[in-house]
């Protein structure tokens, strides 16, 4: 195994950069330690392939990083004659199907809030798992990713009306700068139900919300293209922010609670696109 690395490391020399032989070497030697001491990279599967992904907390561009070293391994592997076509071709083809699931997700940029009917099918699909409650923070809270990756019971506060909020400390958000969100719904009563399912799930915060963000990433896209339902777990926060704007909360709150950096930002993508805020403030006109 040691020869085949040394040839690889070789191979890599005469094709790719200094930076990219060690951003390589790096890449392989993390998913060698993944599969551990009793099975080689020979000897690796497609289940490894998708457990390593599951198990990290890179970046997507990171991952797909990751990807690229390790086919160039079991390509050279297979080559040089180290490597039958069978596994080869399944460690290739594992390989692509998650490249083809971030291609996927990379593809929907614009903000979007999921609808109704496409929430009831995503919930359903997850229902009575870790990813039906952390979905329901999502979409309840607005916060992103990076943040989630980084909460702890601690930051959750129940008020006097029943509603939880969370407080987001300055070090763990993107402006830097602590912020208060609360955890609402469209209704008042959506609101409740959530907050009471929040007593339950927070006496154990990591055995009933907390999951590896890597994880959640993979699971999320391959649901997606499995219901056919263009959505990362970025839409949840497109969802909660466009709940608020159609609920008449003003540009100025929902900037805080959105975390945005200028109000600017906050009616530029949200405001301008609210069909149903529209609706409501001539109806109301109207009255």
């Amino acid at each position: 195994m040691d020869r085949l690395l040394d040839l690889w490391l070789k191979s890599l020399s005469r094709a790719k950069s200094q930076r990219t032989i060690i951003t390589y070497k790096t890449c392989l030697s993390t998913f060698q330690k993944h599969l551990g001491e009793g099975k080689s990279l020979l000897e690796a599967e497609q289940g490894d392939i998708y457990s390593y992904i599951d198990s990290t907390n890179l970046s997507v561009s990171s991952i797909l990083t990751h990807l690229s070293a390790i086919k160039h391994f079991y390509r050279f592997a297979f080559r040089r004659g180290w490597l039958d076509k069978e596994r080869y071709s399944d460690i290739e083809s594992v390989i692509e199907d998650i490249r083809d699931e971030f291609s996927t997700s990379r593809l929907q940029r614009s903000p979007r809030a999921l609808t109704k009917e496409e929430l009831q099918r995503i919930f359903q699909s997850v229902k009575n798992t870790k990813y039906e409650r952390v979905y329901t923070l999502f979409l309840y809270s607005g916060i992103r990713l990076s943040e989630y990756a980084k909460l702890s019971s601690e930051f959750f506060r129940k008020d006097s009306e029943g509603i939880y909020w969370l407080r987001l400390p300055a070090e763990i958000t993107k402006r830097k700068k602590e912020r208060m969100v609360p955890l609402i719904g469209p209704t008042k009563e959506e609101s409740l139900e959530i907050s009471q399912k929040l007593d339950l799930w927070l006496e154990d915060y990591e055995k009933y919300i907390k999951v590896n963000t890597g994880s959640l990433q993979v699971f999320t896209n391959r649901l997606s293209q499995r219901l056919g339902i263009p959505f990362s777990v970025h839409s949840f926060r497109h969802t909660y922010i466009t709940n608020l704007v159609n609920a008449g909360f003003p540009a100025e709150v929902v900037k805080e609670f959105a975390g945005h950096s200028n109000v600017k930002t906050t009616i530029d993508i949200y405001y301008r696109f609210s069909q149903d805020r529209a609706k409501n403030l001539v109806k109301s006109f109207l009255r």
